[in-house]
């Protein structure tokens, strides 16, 4: 770092008297600033993608018995010797990847940071679009990581958070840090990676199945750097894996306490059967084709010790913490942390396609505990036991498969999105006229064709009202919310949509879906619903200074996380935050 990027730091923190005589040398940075009180080296946010609450429950029993001495490890170690918050919900609905990890990452709930979808409806062009998508970027690879490889070399639009309207986490640390705090991102998916990396980050990293490497966008860099090259070059998959359970499905319901569980396990989803009929499988290219290969890889275990693998090279290669407990002497600002944000998609990924019962699903998570146990214990060798404050939490839950509520004698099914959509613009044809009004349907809420309605000179309460009589009685369906009465939030219910709720982004009222069914029928598994099984997940505090300890009646929400890591450092809550820290609750030894 330049000599004259340090005036910004010694002006916040010293005062105005260095403004006249120019910066300090960066050899003496350390002894200019003042000495806060001890923080930790290192923030880890660790989100598992499509975590719900009770998952660490189901998988405690078997967690325990697959370690040698039968104490926790990875996750189960970071929620039992950390604080866990026990009511713990999302912010919003729908219940969805890019707006969890958004909400997660600023501590604004998707109202206040506009990311209310993984895609949504552009009025304007009357076209989808991706939440994290950017056409005005392109993807930046690893330049011959699969030589002669034509897949690898396809030129594409990349991702940013240019659609996030809210400053991140990553950003809070990186002004209060007068702009010494290093930020890593990394994820499989683009969005589980971008909204988390701020806008000065040190990497933003996501995996490119076309290539099968780890890449970022223009937005970010425009060039990667030599470490993430080599390893790219040194760590890519072969594809060639064959993905073998660590125990048997029978093995794995004998590490099942609940007989609930026990009995889930052995229901599948007859969608599940497009990825075969059961473990072992092969993504070999041999077997179904390169790009198949490199896409199937996102489904195994290996995608998330790839992600290990890259946030160890990358806290090394970036020093981030200074990287090892003898370089504190180096480190440009030690009393300011550092922040690794890794996102775990591949238990989403497994949950949609096999579902949350599945065998399939439960050796993803064997295997995760061990990943996170290896995260967990190479970053503390290399910090220190006390040097890494460790988060955990999801970006929403799942609903179970019909399947398996429909075994348990439950109202259960699946609906069907576009005769959803077909079934409402025919009842609206037939009483209104007109051609098409609706536009679009996703996450249950429509899109109303905003010509239609206003070349019909009918009112919305007209419009609702037609809607509420062709829902009426469908299986599955409990009601519908318009925006005005999303925008009342007289209701627990409203008052989710609510704070999910963009005027220019979201939809013109939301389809109500009871417990048990899920708003798409091409996945064994989903979620984007209010409902108490999309909304509930896992918030915990770990490592550092945490103390052991639970918090059972106060009901916590995702956008808390960002301003209590805030204030557990030291540092000040930042103004565009909806969520409320939570460190009054004694949090630290």
């Amino acid at each position: 770092m330049k000599t004259a990027n340090l005036c910004p730091i010694i002006l916040l923190t010293i005062g105005s008297f260095f403004s006249s005589i120019g910066c300090v040398r960066k050899s003496n940075l350390a002894s200019k600033l003042p000495t806060p009180p001890a923080k930790p080296r290192l923030i880890v946010l660790i989100v598992v993608d499509q975590m719900r609450a009770d998952l660490l429950d189901r998988f405690e029993p078997a967690f325990r018995k697959m370690t040698k001495n039968g104490k926790p490890e990875g996750l189960d170690k970071l929620r039992t010797e950390g604080f866990s918050f026990i009511n713990a919900r999302t912010a919003s609905a729908p219940t969805v990847t890019a707006a969890g990890h958004a909400t997660l990452c600023t501590g604004a709930n998707a109202a206040k940071h506009g990311i209310v979808a993984n895609s949504f409806f552009s009025r304007d062009s009357r076209e989808i679009m991706e939440s994290a998508a950017d056409p005005k970027t392109k993807i930046v690879r690893t330049s011959g990581v699969l030589p002669n490889d034509p897949l690898s070399k396809l030129d594409s639009n990349g991702s940013s958070n240019h659609h996030l309207l809210s400053p991140s986490l990553a950003d809070s640390l990186h002004t209060w840090s007068a702009k010494t705090a290093k930020i890593l991102s990394i994820s499989i998916k683009d969005r589980g990676a971008v909204f988390c990396g701020g806008t000065n980050s040190t990497g933003v990293y996501w995996y490119d199945y076309q290539s099968g490497s780890m890449i970022t966008s223009s937005h970010f860099r425009d060039s990667l750097p030599d470490w993430l090259n080599d390893f790219n070059k040194n760590n890519a998959p072969s594809f060639n894996y064959t993905w073998t359970p660590k125990i048997s499905a029978n093995q794995m319901k004998d590490l099942l306490t609940d007989e609930n569980y026990k009995r889930a396990l052995s229901v599948r989803s007859q969608l599940s059967n497009k990825f075969g009929s059961g473990f072992p499988y092969s993504y070999s290219a041999a077997a179904i084709g390169a790009l198949g290969a490199r896409k199937f890889f996102e489904y195994t275990p290996y995608a998330s010790e790839h992600l290990v693998d890259l946030a160890l090279a990358g806290v090394e290669k970036e020093r981030l913490g200074c990287a090892s407990k003898e370089a504190s002497t180096e480190c440009l600002a030690p009393q300011f942390p550092d922040l690794l944000t890794i996102s775990f998609s591949t238990p989403d990924i497994v949950g949609h396609g096999f579902g949350p019962e599945s065998a399939e699903l439960m050796d993803i998570y064997l295997n995760l505990n061990k990943s996170v146990e290896r995260l967990r214990e190479g970053l503390q060798n290399r910090l220190g036991d006390s040097a890494v404050l460790f988060a955990q939490s999801a970006d929403h839950g799942v609903q179970n498969m019909p399947e398996v509520s429909a075994a348990f004698g439950k109202n259960a099914g699946r609906l069907n999105g576009a005769a959803l959509k077909n079934k409402l613009n025919s009842a609206l044809i037939s009483r209104f006229g007109g051609s098409e009004w609706i536009d679009h349907i996703s996450t249950n809420e429509i899109y109303l064709n905003q010509a239609t309605l206003s070349a019909s000179r009918k009112t919305l309460e007209e419009i609702w009202a037609e809607v509420r009589k062709s829902l009426s009685g469908l299986p599955g369906i409990k009601g519908l919310l318009t925006r005005a009465e999303i925008q009342a939030a007289k209701t627990e219910e409203s008052q989710l949509f609510k704070r999910g709720h963009h005027p220019a982004r979201s939809g013109d009222a939301v389809i109500l879906v009871q417990q048990g069914w899920l708003g798409e029928d091409s996945v064994a598994g989903n979620h984007g619903t209010s409902n108490d099984e999309d909304s509930r997940i896992p918030l915990v505090f770990s490592g550092w200074k945490v103390k052991r300890g639970i918090s059972n009646s106060t009901p916590v929400q995702a956008d808390d996380l960002a301003p209590t890591i805030l204030e557990l450092i030291g540092a000040p809550k930042s103004a565009h935050m909806t969520g409320v820290s939570r460190a009054n609750l004694k949090m630290l030894d």
